[in-house]
């Protein structure tokens, strides 16, 4: 661990593309319309808080995400991942409730 965080660990919640090694994570605080994420190589896994599903992505594929909970991507295989803010009207909520904790 250095100065407090894990190294492979980056929590900026910027946006533009990244590349994450295998098994390196990336932490995103969706802005106000939420976060697109789209995967350009490798293949990366993503969870949100609340959400109960995880997703992953391959090559090409993009997932829209809404504001709110941190959302968290671990490269499952060298990647480069594309982190964007999502337009007002592409965000949806999903259709089922929080998580239960």
């Amino acid at each position: 661990m250095m100065n407090g965080r894990w190294p492979w660990s980056r929590e900026d919640g910027g946006t533009g593309s990244r590349d994450l090694a295998m098994d390196a994570t990336l932490r995103v605080h969706p802005g106000r319309n939420g976060v697109v994420l789209r995967a350009e190589r490798g293949l990366v896994l993503v969870t949100q808080k609340g959400d109960r599903e995880d997703h992953v992505l391959a090559p090409g594929e993009e997932l829209r995400l809404p504001r709110g909970g941190l959302v968290v991507a671990m490269a499952l295989a060298a990647a480069r991942l594309v982190v964007s803010d999502a337009p007002a009207h592409e965000v949806r909520r999903p259709a089922y409730g929080p998580a239960l904790t």
